[in-house]
C-alpha cells in the first residue's frame, strides 16, 4: 500500500472539518442581535449580587458542629447580626448583633504579638542581614597576571 491511499481520507476529513469550522464562524459573526437579546444583555448589571445588595449581605454559616445560621451585614449602618436556625422549633433566632463603626477605629485590640513587637523583630532582622552582608567575603575574582 502506498502513502497516497492513507492520506486521501485524512485530507478529505481535514477539508470537511475546516468547512464546518468556517460555517460556525460565519454563523456566529452573521448573527444580528434582536431587541430582546439587547435588552437582556443590558439588564445583567442591574441584577443583585449573590449574597445581597444595597449594602445588606446575608452569608450562611456553621456556628457549631450541629448548628447552622447566617450572618447579616449592613454596610450602610455598619452593623453585623448573627442568626441561629433552630431546626426543632423551625425558627431563626437572633444570637448577636453589634455596631462595628467604632471597632474599626481600634488599631491593636486583643492581638498577639503586638504591632511594636513585630516592628522590632523586622528591624532586628534587617539589621542582622546588613551585618551579615558586611561580613561576607568579597565576590570579586582575584586579579589576573598581566603576563601573556
Amino acid at each position: 500500500m502506498n502513502s497516497s491511499t492513507f492520506s486521501k481520507p485524512i485530507v478529505y476529513a481535514l477539508y470537511v472539518n475546516g468547512a464546518i469550522l468556517l460555517a460556525i464562524l460565519i454563523t456566529l459573526l452573521g448573527r444580528v442581535r434582536t431587541g430582546v437579546e439587547t435588552a437582556a444583555a443590558q439588564a445583567v448589571p442591574d441584577q443583585p449580587s449573590i449574597a445581597g445588595g444595597n449594602g445588606v449581605f446575608v452569608m450562611p454559616c456553621q456556628l457549631h458542629p450541629e448548628v447552622w445560621g447566617c450572618y447579616l451585614l449592613d454596610t450602610q449602618r455598619q452593623t453585623l447580626a448573627v442568626y441561629e436556625y433552630r431546626a426543632g422549633e423551625k425558627a431563626l433566632v437572633l444570637s448577636a448583633a453589634r455596631n462595628f463603626r467604632f471597632d474599626l477605629d481600634l488599631k491593636n485590640y486583643n492581638t498577639f504579638p503586638a504591632w511594636y513587637d513585630i516592628e522590632k523583630a523586622v528591624e532586628d532582622a534587617a539589621k542582622n542581614q546588613r551585618s551579615n552582608e558586611s561580613q561576607l567575603p568579597s565576590l570579586n575574582p582575584p586579579p589576573r597576571d598581566s603576563n601573556p
